[in-house]
């Protein structure tokens, strides 16, 4: 599914494109290079890849896979992807060792309760924040969030028309949809802070983990979730969904 000229949904579980178990799975077209952005829970590599051929791209050209962090609907199928195309695998340095060891940040043992197995891949870039990735002619710049779990990214595009996009895996989402906040991992006071550093990259755009992405009014959305996350938490889980 082509969502703007350089970004395109090919996996997602919630939108019946990929298999069970996937988180959304983005790609991002630099012209001669591309990117994933997380490669969902494992059966669905075949359908991530398949869906880039759909959309007339060569998967061949995938040179690095991120991982926005380590639970196991976002790095599922590394080893596969990896294995098909030669890609990096990109990840923050805090959950670099649960992505390698499937410990339990990476809820691998829910995984397996719901009928998932993968293989584990090598981490090949160790990300501490702050970077920048060339993919061809496109930039994506390495913000650390932390809250959802330790290593926690967002990614950052300038898109050819100027507008900038967030690739947040599962720190917001949409009409500030609250997700899985209380696992391994999970720190409340950092996904706060978190949170007000998304708000401070001022996005046109949102690509979160789950549900729908946003093509404008991103920050109003993020706040939303900014309040939601600082209210009464009676308040917060009468407000879910």
């Amino acid at each position: 599914m082509k969502i703007t000229d350089q970004v395109y949904l090919v996996g997602g579980a919630g939108f019946g494109y990929s298999a069970s178990g996937d988180c959304n799975v983005y790609l991002v077209d630099g012209g001669g290079a591309l990117a994933l952005i997380d490669t969902g829970g494992g059966l669905g590599a075949g359908d991530i890849l398949g869906n880039v051929k759909r959309m007339g791209l060569d998967p061949g050209k995938i040179t690095v896979a991120f991982n926005t962090h380590c639970h196991f609907d976002h790095v599922g199928g590394n080893h596969d992807i990896k294995e098909a195309t030669g890609c990096r695998i990109a990840a923050h340095e805090a959950d670099n060792r649960s992505i390698e060891a499937l410990d339990e940040l990476s809820l691998y043992g829910m995984a397996q309760e719901r009928g998932l197995s993968f293989k584990a891949a090598k981490v090949d870039t160790v990300l501490k924040g702050g970077e920048t990735i060339k993919v061809g002619g496109a930039s994506l710049k390495v913000v650390h969030t932390p809250g959802h779990t330790p290593g926690c990214i967002s990614l950052v595009l300038r898109e050819k028309d100027g507008k900038t996009g967030v690739f947040c895996g599962d720190m917001a989402g949409a009409m500030g949809r609250l997700g899985y906040i209380n696992g391994p991992g999970f720190d409340l006071g950092d996904w706060k802070r978190s949170l007000k550093t998304l708000i401070g990259l001022k996005p046109d755009r949102l690509y979160p983990g789950h549900n729908t992405f946003l093509l404008g009014d991103a920050v109003e959305h993020l706040k939303m979730y900014d309040q939601k996350m600082n209210a009464a938490w009676t308040t917060i889980v009468t407000s879910v969904g």
